[in-house]
């Protein structure tokens, strides 16, 4: 009884073993990106919105949002350009200034994975109130 060669038997388990690597690699990946996009979407909104809250009247910080969402891209710098992040301002509250961001961040996983970790998406509100001198 002569033996099989087992030559090239561990071919599939050795490419099984790398894709799984290769998928856990990148969902960290996407992990920190996101982690650091959300960050700093996040703080580009906040100055955004305390640049506002800075004026007096409800009509001067409503006509102070274009200036703040150009400051906001420019924050930002090409992701801000690319138009992957957008502010929704609400002007009604003379006490606040309140603004949603909206961010769709890009990603190196496939579709699936991403849509299943919900790595893709951000959606606050921010508020600020206005401070006023007593």
């Amino acid at each position: 009884m002569r033996a099989r060669p087992e030559r090239g038997a561990g071919t599939i388990g050795t490419a099984t073993g790398l894709l799984v690597f290769m998928l856990l690699m990148f969902t960290a990946v996407q992990i920190l990106f996101n982690l650091y996009a959300t960050s700093l979407v996040t703080t580009a909104a906040y100055d955004a919105a305390r640049e506002v809250a800075g004026f007096r009247s409800v009509d001067d910080r409503c006509g102070a949002t274009t200036a703040a969402d150009t400051a906001f891209v420019e924050q930002l710098g090409d992701y801000g350009r690319a138009g992957y992040a957008r502010l929704e301002w609400v002007c009604a509250d003379p006490d606040t200034v309140r603004v949603r961001v909206t961010a769709s961040h890009p990603s190196v996983l496939p579709r699936l994975l991403v849509g299943l970790l919900s790595l893709s998406e951000l959606d606050r509100t921010i508020e600020v109130r206005v401070e006023r001198l007593r």
